[in-house]
């Protein structure tokens, strides 16, 4: 394998290792000379923090080497396991390079919640930033409010999963990254009130809720939502506005009354919508295009409504007859497409 491994040009090499990360490199005992030399200039580096307590000098060296040979780095990310205090300078030390080579990418994963202080305003800072992917801090105690701090517009993605933070947190970051393209937030604890309201060029948002946590969207560019309710007795979702939405994905037990009886009608317009959810509330979403069907326009008019059924046992969907009251059947995913 190393022999020949050795004889391969750095371009073919760069594309293997884009299959492979360093941990599986490793394994499989292909990391000579030149397979190191192409690692060390790889513009993406992904790191599994497990794998690091036993290899720290060796990824230390490789990315100290992207440091001085300023070699541009692309997507940096860390991620799984649990990982111990002695190494969250290496941590800052790495970020800060990654940050330095224009990094595009950072994906940051960490078990809840950990006690490494992420310098999220450093990393937001760097404008070649596109792409922030973050699970398991604490940023409670982040400020972003002072008057010196600037918007972050190059940024087009951010994804917060099990994050701790309240209310004045993510709106102050949302108004800061108004520019951003897609947004995932899911499970974060110490929020109430999710309010999507300023976002100029958002088109994709998915939100799993946490909790009580109250949702309210207006969105003139939104395409696509996927909403998975935490399970609460009371309707959780509110769109305002979203007149360009063309899929919507609801998980959950209850249908927001606000939806069924004003949405569908006033405020968007969704040509697909896929519903995983219990009986009850199937039947009452069924029973509500039926009406909309039949009722006189009040701007646009639902016209025809084809219905598939998801089947679990192979994995696709089939087609079923639209018959209000009909699908006698316990919880389960409907696809419905809408034809305005």
């Amino acid at each position: 394998m190393r022999a020949t491994s050795d004889i391969l040009s750095d371009g073919l090499i760069h594309k293997i290792l884009s299959f492979l990360s360093f941990k599986e490199a490793t394994k499989m005992s292909i990391l000579s000379k030149t397979w190191l030399r192409a690692w060390s200039t790889h513009p993406n580096l992904e790191f599994e923090v497990d794998y690091l307590n036993d290899n720290m000098k060796k990824v230390d060296s490789i990315i100290e080497r992207y440091r001085d040979e300023k070699i541009p780095i692309e997507k940096f990310e860390l991620s799984n396991a649990s990982f111990p205090q002695e190494i969250f300078p290496l941590f800052d030390k790495w970020l800060h390079i990654a940050l330095q080579n224009g990094v595009k990418n950072i994906v940051f994963r960490v078990p809840c919640y950990t006690t490494y202080t992420l310098p999220v305003l450093t990393i937001l800072a760097e404008k070649s930033l596109r792409e922030l992917v973050l699970r398991g801090f604490d940023l409670k105690h982040v400020t972003l409010s002072s008057g010196g701090v600037a918007n972050y517009n190059s940024l087009k993605k951010l994804s917060l999963s099990s994050i701790c933070l309240d209310d004045n947190m993510l709106q102050t970051l949302l108004n800061r990254c108004s520019l951003i393209v897609d947004l995932v937030l899911e499970h974060c604890d110490g929020l109430e009130n999710i309010e999507l309201l300023n976002l100029q060029r958002i088109k994709s948002v998915t939100i799993k809720t946490f909790r009580k946590q109250r949702v309210k969207i207006d969105a003139p560019t939104l395409e696509h939502l996927y909403y998975l309710d935490a399970g609460e007795a009371y309707p959780t979702l509110d769109i305002i506005n979203a007149p360009n939405l063309a899929s919507l994905e609801y998980i959950g037990d209850q249908i927001p009354k606000a939806f069924v009886d004003a949405n569908l009608q006033w405020n968007c317009h969704p040509k697909k919508v896929i519903l995983f959810a219990t009986n009850e509330m199937i039947s009452r979403f069924v029973n509500r295009l039926t009406s909309m069907k039949r009722s006189k326009p009040l701007r646009n008019r639902l016209q025809q409504v084809t219905t598939y059924k998801f089947d679990w046992e192979n994995q696709i969907w089939h087609l079923v007859e639209f018959r209000s009251g009909k699908l006698a059947l316990t919880r389960d995913k409907f696809y419905f497409l809408l034809d305005w």
